[in-house]
């Protein structure tokens, strides 16, 4: 996979179109049931738009993201799946076998979304008690035993301090046509999560900033090689008023879940929501990035907000300080998917060529 392009991810449609809330919360006490004839449609319209792949996310409130990966996977031919993964909840040997036996069905169209969670109180839902700090020393013990099964077919031993494996077999490969394991985004604002990726990710994945800082922010990473991507969100329509209108709109339809997204901030222990949270004291820090949604929709609801001409340069923008990886959402879910898909990609490969022509020219 290249770094000389943008590569456009959206996070799967869970929850029905109507739900804005944040991704760690499931609202109103609803069972967190797939919704596979609209999830099936999300991923072949996401196929047809060019999006690279679709977010399977993971928490309380959400079906299992392997199992409903598996349910979606043939349902397309191109499209990608992110699988979120947190290293406590499941043996690194069982986890390699599953993602191996899934690639099987996909031919290697698999991503990994490894995040070492960020709530104390959900980890705990699972069983798991370790501090921010020892999850990030277990999430590498966990990738160091999954990346030794896939770069070898001998034995895996590892005797790390949160995981040991001794004599470690699987007779299931990991299926690719052009790659030995899936591709791995470290999730995480913190010193580990940049480790982490520098030893055994692909691209470190974090929540949105202004590009100037997102640049000194990256250099760590970009510096050895790899690739820096950030979630945010998507607000475009043809004009900016229509869009600036419409961000103001998800603001009164979602001011109820307020007092719930603070509190899961409070009891969060993740640096990357912390920062996250203060940057929504200035609700445009850049030309057409806003901050507004943070407070009522979550972590994620910083948005590029613009005609479908700014959001494309806005992309651009991140793209000449280092970031290639976009995991994004919007709402509507599947109808910005559409608008951005139909709009703002189109211009955004125009603008990528016409760059492209001009280095080969020079």
């Amino acid at each position: 996979m290249t770094h000389d392009s943008i590569h456009f991810h959206w996070r799967l449609i869970q929850g029905g179109e109507s739900t804005v809330a944040s991704a760690t919360q499931n609202d109103e006490g609803k069972a967190a049931l797939p919704d596979l004839s609209l999830q099936k449609r999300f991923c072949k319209e996401a196929e047809k738009l060019g999006i690279e792949s679709v977010l399977v996310d993971i928490n309380y409130g959400k079906p299992d993201p392997t199992l409903l990966t598996l349910a979606l996977v043939n349902e397309v031919k191109e499209l990608g799946f992110i699988i979120a993964v947190r290293s406590g909840l499941l043996s690194p040997t069982l986890f390699t076998q599953q993602i191996n036996t899934l690639s099987t069905f996909s031919n290697g169209r698999i991503y990994l979304n490894v995040v070492a969670g960020h709530s104390l109180s959900e980890q705990k839902y699972y069983g798991d008690f370790l501090s921010h700090d020892a999850r990030y020393e277990r999430t590498g013990d966990f990738l160091n035993t999954c990346t030794q099964f896939w770069n070898n077919n001998e034995a895996v031993n590892v005797d790390g301090k949160h995981i040991k494996i001794l004599g470690g077999l699987l007779k299931t490969p990991y299926v690719s046509d052009n790659q030995k394991r899936p591709f791995i985004f470290i999730g995480g604002g913190s010193q580990p999560a940049i480790d982490l990726t520098i030893k055994y990710g692909d691209c470190w994945m974090q929540l949105a900033d202004t590009p100037i800082k997102m640049q000194k922010k990256i250099a760590p990473v970009v510096s050895q090689g790899k690739a820096a991507g950030i979630r945010l969100s998507v607000i475009c329509r043809s004009t900016n008023e229509e869009a600036i209108n419409i961000a103001n709109q998800l603001i009164k339809n979602t001011k109820k879940h307020a007092k719930q997204q603070n509190q899961y901030v409070i009891k969060s222990d993740s640096l990357s929501i912390k920062e996250n949270q203060m940057l929504s004291k200035n609700e445009w820090p850049s030309p057409n990035l806003w901050t507004g949604a943070i407070k009522t929709v979550g972590p994620t609801g910083i948005a590029i907000v613009g005609n479908y001409e700014e959001v494309a340069q806005k992309f651009i923008e991140y793209k000449r300080v280092g970031i290639t990886h976009f995991i994004l959402s919007g709402w509507p879910k599947l109808e910005e998917m559409k608008r951005f898909g139909k709009h703002v990609i189109p211009i955004i490969r125009k603008m990528e060529k016409i760059k492209k022509s001009k280095l080969s020219y020079t």
